[in-house]
Order: C-alpha cells, then sequence, then structure tokens
C-alpha cells in the first residue's frame, strides 16, 4: 500500500497539537473536491472493544493493536490517545480512547485505504469491532437531525440493500454469470423534503427501508456523513465539530447498547441463572426466506472466510430450511446457540453477551437479507429499546 505523503501525520507530544493539525487540513476540503491533492479528507471510524464493566479483561491498547500488526504508542503528555503506525513504520493514524469500551481512530488516508487498513485490523481481532448502526439507530440520528436543523437545510441519506445470497458468490479466480438485486439509492435534499418523502418511498419499496448513511449537519457549512459500520467522514469546515458530533453518535450507540445488554440479562436471568443460557433474542423475517437463498445463507454463514457476521460454528441440518448451530462470536469469543429457518433466526445468549453482538446481526440481516426485519429482545422490540435511550 503506497500511502501519499501527505496523508501521513506527524509526531507530536500531544492530542491537542493533533487535532490543531486536523482543524489546518479543514482548508484543504474544496482543493480535495476538486482532487488536485492525493490524501483522503479526514475520517474517524468508531471502534469497540471490551465491555467497559470488565476492564481487567481487556488488553493494554498496544497489545490489543499489536494482533492487528499495527504498532499504537501513548502520546507522552496524553496516555490515552496513540500515534497508529504500520509495520513500515509510517504514521497512518491517531487513536482516542473515548472511553474504556470505544475507541476513535482519526486518519487523513484516501477511503479505499483507510477502509481496508480498519476492516484488516478488526478482521483478525477479537478485541475489536465495528460500531454496527441499524436502521433503526439511523432513524433516532435522524430525528435528532430534525429537531436540530432548520426543514430548509440541506440533507443526506442512502438506503442500500444487496441480496448477496440470491445467487452464489464467487470465490477468487471464479466468475458467476448471475445477477442479483442491488438497490442503492441516495436522497440530496432540504431535511423537510427527504422527511416528507422517505416514508411512502420506504412503504413503496422495501430496500429503502435499510438505511446505510446520514448526513449529520455540521454547526457551520457542509456536515458528518456517518456510515452503518461506524465510519464518520468530516465534510464539514470544523474539526471540532466533527469530534462533538463523533462523541454524540457515540454517547447514542453506548446507551442503545447498554440498554441491549440489559434487556439480555434481565430476559435471561430466570430459571438457568447468570451462570447458564437463557437470554433469548429473535429476529423475524418480514416474509419467507426462499430455500436456496436460505441455503446458501447458511452455508456463507458458517463456511466463508470472509463471513460479514463474524460468527464462526458447526451446523446441524435438522431439516432442509431448519438448522440449529454452536457457534463462537468472533468478537471476544463468545459462545451462543442459534436455530435458524426460513421465518425467523433465534439466538440463545450467556449472561454477559456483548450487546454489539445483536447490533452486528440486526446491521448486517437489514443490509444482506431483509430490510424489513423485527428483533426482539425476550419480549422487548429491538427498535423500542432505541426509543427508550434516545428519549
Amino acid at each position: 500500500m503506497k500511502v501519499p505523503q501527505n496523508a501521513l501525520l506527524p509526531q507530536y507530544e500531544r492530542q491537542t497539537d493533533y487535532f490543531d493539525y486536523f482543524g489546518g487540513v479543514e482548508q484543504q476540503v474544496q482543493e480535495l473536491q476538486d482532487k488536485k491533492l492525493k490524501a483522503g479528507l479526514q475520517k474517524t471510524y468508531l471502534l469497540e472493544t471490551v465491555d467497559s464493566g470488565r476492564p481487567s479483561d481487556r488488553p493494554p491498547v498496544p497489545q490489543i493493536f499489536e494482533r492487528s500488526n499495527l504498532k499504537a504508542v501513548p502520546l507522552k503528555h496524553d496516555s490515552d490517545t496513540y500515534l497508529i503506525a504500520t509495520d513500515a513504520g509510517e504514521h497512518v493514524a491517531l487513536l482516542e480512547e473515548v472511553d474504556s469500551r470505544y475507541l476513535a481512530l482519526y486518519t487523513l488516508l484516501p477511503s479505499n485505504q483507510s477502509d481496508q487498513l480498519v476492516h484488516s485490523a478488526v478482521s483478525v481481532n477479537p478485541f475489536l469491532d465495528h460500531l454496527w448502526l441499524s436502521s433503526q439507530s439511523f432513524l433516532s440520528l435522524w430525528s435528532q437531525v430534525l429537531s436540530n436543523n432548520s426543514g430548509r437545510r440541506y440533507g443526506k441519506i442512502t438506503f442500500e440493500h444487496e441480496s448477496v445470497y440470491d445467487a452464489p458468490e464467487a470465490e477468487e479466480g471464479e466468475y458467476l454469470p448471475e445477477e442479483r438485486r442491488a438497490s442503492r439509492f441516495t436522497m440530496v435534499d432540504r431535511i423537510e423534503v427527504i422527511n416528507q418523502k422517505m416514508n411512502p418511498l420506504q412503504e413503496q419499496y422495501s430496500p429503502l427501508a435499510s438505511i446505510t448513511q446520514l448526513r449529520i449537519p455540521g454547526q457551520g457549512r457542509g456536515g458528518h456523513d456517518l456510515y452503518f459500520d461506524g465510519k464518520l467522514t468530516n465534510r464539514s469546515d470544523s474539526f471540532s465539530d466533527h469530534r462533538a458530533t463523533l462523541y454524540g453518535v457515540t454517547d447514542l450507540y453506548r446507551a442503545l447498547t447498554k440498554r441491549v445488554e440489559q434487556q439480555l440479562w434481565l430476559s435471561g436471568a430466570g430459571a438457568l441463572g447468570e451462570s447458564g443460557f437463557g437470554s433469548v433474542a429473535e429476529i423475524i423475517f418480514s416474509k419467507s426466506l426462499p430455500e436456496d437463498v436460505f441455503k446458501r445463507w447458511i452455508i456463507n454463514l458458517f463456511n466463508n472466510r470472509r463471513n460479514r457476521f463474524r460468527i464462526t460454528g458447526y451446523p446441524t441440518w435438522l431439516s432442509d430450511t431448519k438448522v440449529h448451530a454452536n457457534a463462537i462470536d468472533q468478537h471476544l469469543w463468545q459462545p451462543l446457540v442459534l436455530e435458524l429457518t426460513q421465518d425467523r433466526v433465534v439466538a440463545v445468549l450467556p449472561h454477559g453477551t456483548c450487546g454489539n453482538s445483536i447490533n452486528r446481526l440486526v446491521s448486517n440481516i437489514q443490509r444482506f437479507i431483509d430490510p424489513k426485519v423485527k428483533a426482539y429482545i425476550g419480549d422487548t422490540e429491538y427498535g423500542a429499546l432505541i426509543e427508550d435511550v434516545a428519549v
């Protein structure tokens, strides 16, 4: 990976020096849009590590990133902020501990390089995961956008659904001619217009129920493009506003994940107690999956190294359309038991399960299988939990 020189970070001793540096990069935004520079816009990747309630379970940050073949060196005057370097010694990112559970990775790399860097770091590391924003989470953030901005201001929202299991996926070097449905639609208009048109469009065309990107308006010009996997691109004229936005997103996500965990543990605190399996999450499809789609998904879920769901396990086919699996979540290697059919997924989880596992499952099912899926934790709908924390 050849990194543009103006995307590499200088070496400072203080967090504020880097934030001032990022603020100075803002003047390059127009030049970047005119493609005069090779570096990327400033962007942040929000990441989750071990539950803040179990700090003793989390290795130090340098050890975590060593597993991802990256070097994290704490700043001399800010021990909760780290300069991230590759094996080649290139300073490609700054990492801030937002708290003991959430991390913010700031970078100027072009998107194709920064996306690959973060994806590779997460995919091999049980102590790291993306933030997984479901459509329900985006709708909550959209409500905040409506409340905090004039309806005359311009906004942007993207809907995306790809039916990747409608046809077999190609292995390396293999070409498969089958087509599959892929829908991507972006609305750029005044906020009041988007809000007026969005619901009718979603009712008429189900893929538009899957939201994958939202522009959160800045305090001044531009805004901050938030993606379903916790990536936040700064298209505003202020880095401080960008950082305030990412803290706001993290606050909402932290509250949601804790609420999910409380509901999981509450629903599993019955006969099996805290040491056994007992918490149940149920994901119900809006309509039965076709049998061939169901089979391709199960085969991919447990036998594909590019598994989007970060789950491994051993499926037992009870029939052509019913599967039982003792599985492991690759984030923190947590166990779970799954029962999967054409109509639903039932996950039985142990006490202490990370709520991010549920967020990831819901988000990826919406994007790749069923945009209108409904999820329940115990007897409480997932969307209601988001409404609880957004009040």
